[in-house]
This record gives C-alpha cells, sequence and structure tokens, in this order.
C-alpha cells in the first residue's frame, strides 16, 4: 500500500464518519422539534417575568435619587449649617 492509497483511505475515514454525525445530528433536531411541539400544545406559553435584579437595581437608584434630593434641599434651605 502506498502512502497516496494511505491518504485517500483516510480522508474517506474522516468524511465517512463526518456524514455519520451529520445524520445523527439531524435525528437529533427532529426528535427536539417534535418535542418542542407537544409540549407547546400541551401548555399554553406563559408570558415572560421580568428579571429580579433590575427591578432591584431601578429601585436602588430612585432611592439614592431620593436621598441626593433630600441632601440638596438640606443645603439650600434657610437656615442651614455650613
Amino acid at each position: 500500500m502506498s502512502y497516496v492509497d494511505a491518504g485517500y483511505s483516510i480522508a474517506l475515514g474522516v468524511l465517512f464518519l463526518y456524514a455519520v454525525a451529520l445524520v445523527l445530528r439531524r435525528r437529533r433536531w427532529e426528535r427536539a422539534m417534535r418535542v418542542a411541539q407537544q409540549t407547546e400544545h400541551a401548555q399554553p406559553a406563559q408570558p415572560a417575568q421580568p428579571a429580579q435584579p433590575a427591578e432591584h437595581a431601578e429601585h436602588r437608584a430612585n432611592v439614592e435619587d431620593q436621598a441626593h434630593a433630600e441632601h440638596a434641599e438640606e443645603q439650600t434651605a434657610p437656615g442651614a449649617r455650613s
């Protein structure tokens, strides 16, 4: 067996393994689609809930803004200490 024949054998073996991987991937995707369609028909989609951290960050920003506004009022109020 020459090196050329060995190279062709390796290349064809790799292509065969790639074809098998593609077939298995397609079957896996088809099965996932069937499962997704079955669960979609079984349960109605529920609206997504907003993320808790964003709500907390917004609340924290509002509290900080309020504290800054109160501090500014204290500084500009008549009779404020210097």
